[in-house]
This record gives structure tokens, C-alpha cells and sequence, in this order.
């Protein structure tokens, strides 16, 4: 994809090449949207019928969790693209102590695990031992980049595990990875992985489950923030994101 955003030679941040197929991005969003909001609704009709099993009442109310979640999530993606195109995203650096940052991210996780009826499924943290241990980032760009990529994992994950590694490979160089053990990527997906809503564009023109501007908020973020990111997937057998986060002096 085209329409990257990185700093300049003075450390700016401005758009680069910033090209967006429009009708592609248009029909992509109205479908994001309608399906959760179908969703809300039709399921809050549902609720109302008197002969409902707690069963059914729990499974409702968690679809209109999900889609709720989903909802949210783009409205937040959209903003942060707007403000992206617009140069007016701001990023905030300060010392990130891992133990605080895998704390966080667990009571997260733990609740998309609910949401997403996950009860099976085997998560393990990984982090340095030293409680002290930190690197320079923006915690909360950094959170969301781990959050989506985890709430990823968790979608397209039915059994098995996913792994949250981060480790600091050297004092400039701090690596986070998430890998998991879920249906994969095919290797032309896997081409446009990171594109806005690519739609049946995908080399073989086969229709592609909507991945939405979640992964491409991630790219872009990685971009901005000077952050690396690789993605290694294998068909059955799950994949893993790699972002070397580099050291940023304050």
C-alpha cells in the first residue's frame, strides 16, 4: 500500500504519497459498519421475547457485546486515520515498564476472551524478569498496536495458544511478538495484509473475510513511531507479528 506516513529528516511527521481508492474504501466501511449494527439491532429485538433461555439471553447479550466492541473500534480507527491524514496525531514517550504494560494488557485480553467465548484457548506472557526493566515508547500507541494484533489472534484462533513475548534484544532494541497457533494466512492475503479493506482484489480474486482499517492503523502507527513490523504466517498452523521497537532518546 501506497499511502504510508512516516517523519521526515527533521522528525516530522507528514503523509507520504497518500492515495486511497475511494470507492474500494467506501464500500469497505459501509460494510463494516452495517454488520455489527444488524447485529445490535436484531439481536436487542430478540432479548424482548419472554420464552428466552438464560442460555440465549447470555449468547444475545454477547453478540451485542462483540458488535458493540467492533463499532467502537472503527469509530476509534477512523478518528486516529483522520488525525493521521490531517498531521495532527500526536505521540507521548515516556519510560514503558514491561510488568506494567503485560498487566494492562491482560485484563484486556481476559475480557475479550469472555467476549469472544474463548475459555479453551491457552495464553502465555513472556517478559523479562527484572520488574524494573522498561524502554522508551508512547504506552498507549503501543498498547493498541498489541491489543489489535492480539484481538487478531483471538478471532482467528478456535484452539491451541497465543504467546506475547517481549524481550530487550540489546539496550537500543526492544522486541515484541505475538504468535499463535490459528487457521494462518494464505500467501496472497498475506500480500495485501496491511491494505484498507482490499475486498475480492486479492491476486486470485477470492472474496476475503473483512479485516476493516484495524491492521492498517497498526502499519501506519509502526510507520509513524519508526517500529518495524513483520508478519511470518503458515495455512493451519497460525502466525506470528514481529515489531523491533528501536531506542528513542527524550
Amino acid at each position: 500500500m501506497n499511502d504510508q506516513i512516516s517523519p521526515d529528516e527533521s522528525g516530522n511527521i507528514k503523509p507520504v504519497d497518500a492515495s486511497l481508492n475511494f470507492p474500494n474504501y467506501l464500500s469497505g466501511l459501509s460494510h463494516d459498519i452495517r454488520t455489527p449494527l444488524s447485529a445490535i439491532i436484531g439481536f436487542s429485538d430478540l432479548l424482548v421475547e419472554p420464552r428466552l433461555s438464560r442460555a440465549e439471553q447470555r449468547s444475545y447479550c454477547l453478540m451485542i457485546a462483540r458488535s458493540s466492541r467492533k463499532l467502537l473500534d472503527l469509530m476509534s480507527n477512523l478518528i486516529d486515520l483522520a488525525k493521521m491524514e490531517t498531521n495532527n496525531l500526536e505521540f507521548f514517550y515516556k519510560p514503558v515498564y514491561f510488568k506494567d504494560l503485560v498487566e494492562e494488557l491482560k485484563i484486556e485480553i481476559n475480557e475479550m476472551c469472555s467476549l469472544y467465548e474463548k475459555k479453551h484457548l491457552s495464553i502465555t506472557y513472556s517478559t523479562p524478569n527484572d520488574h524494573a526493566a522498561y524502554f522508551y515508547a508512547d504506552k498507549g500507541r503501543i498498547f493498541q498496536i498489541i491489543r489489535i494484533l492480539m484481538e487478531n489472534s483471538l478471532r482467528f484462533t478456535k484452539e491451541g495458544s497465543i504467546t506475547l513475548e517481549i524481550k530487550q534484544d540489546s539496550p537500543d532494541l526492544t522486541t515484541i511478538v505475538i504468535a499463535d497457533t490459528g487457521c494462518g494466512i494464505e500467501k496472497d492475503i498475506l500480500k495485501i495484509l496491511f491494505e484498507m479493506f482490499p475486498g475480492a482484489d486479492a491476486p486470485l480474486g477470492k472474496k476475503t473475510k473483512s479485516r476493516g482499517m484495524s491492521l492498517s492503523v497498526v502499519k501506519k502507527l509502526c510507520d509513524m513511531m519508526g517500529v518495524t513490523i513483520e508478519v511470518s504466517s503458515w495455512v493451519g498452523a497460525g502466525t506470528k507479528f514481529k515489531l523491533s521497537v528501536p531506542r528513542r532518546e527524550l
